[in-house]
């Protein structure tokens, strides 16, 4: 993953892996507040994985300011509970579903995820615009790319 305001790198290695706290869980898994980070090495998009809840398991990557704008800001209680201060470094990150439709990987852009990096806090923001989708057309779906080079 590459953000150039950021240091933080995926290449996580899951023994060495400090879990990244998760203080109000992950919408449907308020319970899972730790996750380690699971990188194959290449590309952008990580998986988040709870380290209490097996099936709490996220696809990510990181918000694309050239596609969709300026990333959100955090709000007060948000900057409380990310344990943030004005010299932290914050990534923000879309959740992918690569489930959800045939053609499409598609991206959550109403409750995209903060993470403090210098403190190892994060937290899913759910955003009131509602001219952000649900379901944004992220990246062809890896078969429908291999069917038109083919």
């Amino acid at each position: 993953m590459k953000n150039e305001k950021s240091a933080w790198k995926a290449e996580i290695e899951i023994d060495d892996a400090k879990p990244l706290c998760f203080p109000h869980g992950m919408v449907g898994f308020p319970e899972a507040k730790k996750y380690v980070v699971i990188n194959s090495g290449g590309g952008d998009i990580v998986c988040f994985q709870s380290t209490e809840q097996r099936e709490a398991s996220f696809l990510m990557t990181p918000w694309d300011e050239a596609r969709l704008g300026s990333a959100p800001s955090l709000t007060p209680d948000q900057k409380t509970a990310l344990e943030y201060s004005d010299t932290d470094n914050v990534l923000w990150l879309l959740v992918l579903n690569p489930f959800a439709d045939q053609e499409w990987v598609l991206a959550n852009l109403q409750a995209p995820v903060a993470l403090n990096q210098d403190a190892g806090f994060g937290m899913q923001c759910i955003q009131a615009d509602a001219q952000l989708e649900l379901r944004y057309h992220w990246m062809p779906q890896p078969s429908q790319v291999a069917k038109k080079a083919a």
